[in-house]
C-alpha cells in the first residue's frame, strides 16, 4: 500500500507537474501569436486638395535643402510673410551643405489647410551626426485651388 507521503507519490505528482508544463510550453510555442499581431488602422482618405498641399509643403522643403530662398519665399502666403522676420527667415535659410527632410502624413486643420509633421535634418559635416528638428509646416489654399505655406518650420 501506496501512503501519501511515500517518495514514490512525490516523484509522481512532481513528474505529472513537469509533463503538464512541457506540454503547455509546447503548445504555447507552436500557436500562433494571432493575439499579438497589430491591426492595421485606416490611412486617411486622401483627396486633390491634400495632394496639392503635399506636393507644396515639398517644394518649399526642397527649397530649404537647397538654400533657395528666393524660390521658398514665392511659396509663402501673405499672412506668413508678414507674421515672419527678415531674420528668421535668414537663419531658416542659413547655408548648410547637408541637409535633408522628412515629411509625415498630413491632417487637415480646416477644409483649406493642411498640418504636415517633418523633420529638418542638418549636419555641419561627414565626422557629426545630423542635428534633428521635430517641427511643422501648415500649407493653406489661397484661392482658385492655390496653395501655399501659412506657417513656417
Amino acid at each position: 500500500m501506496v501512503t501519501m507521503n511515500s517518495p514514490r507519490s512525490v516523484d509522481w505528482s512532481q513528474k505529472s507537474t513537469r509533463a503538464f508544463c512541457l506540454t503547455l510550453l509546447v503548445a504555447l510555442a507552436l500557436t500562433p501569436l494571432s493575439w499579438a499581431k497589430k491591426h492595421k488602422t485606416a490611412a486617411p482618405a486622401v483627396d486633390a486638395s491634400y495632394i496639392a498641399a503635399l506636393a507644396v509643403a515639398n517644394h518649399f522643403l526642397s527649397a530649404w535643402q537647397n538654400s533657395d530662398q528666393e524660390a521658398a519665399l514665392l511659396l509663402l502666403t501673405d499672412r506668413a510673410k508678414h507674421n515672419t522676420s527678415a531674420v528668421s527667415i535668414d537663419a531658416l535659410f542659413q547655408r548648410g551643405a547637408n541637409r535633408g527632410f522628412e515629411i509625415v502624413h498630413g491632417h487637415p486643420l480646416s477644409g483649406s489647410r493642411y498640418q504636415f509633421p517633418i523633420v529638418l535634418l542638418q549636419a555641419a559635416d561627414d565626422s557629426k551626426p545630423a542635428h534633428r528638428k521635430f517641427t511643422n509646416i501648415v500649407v493653406a489654399n489661397t484661392g482658385k485651388n492655390d496653395w501655399a505655406v501659412d506657417t513656417l518650420p
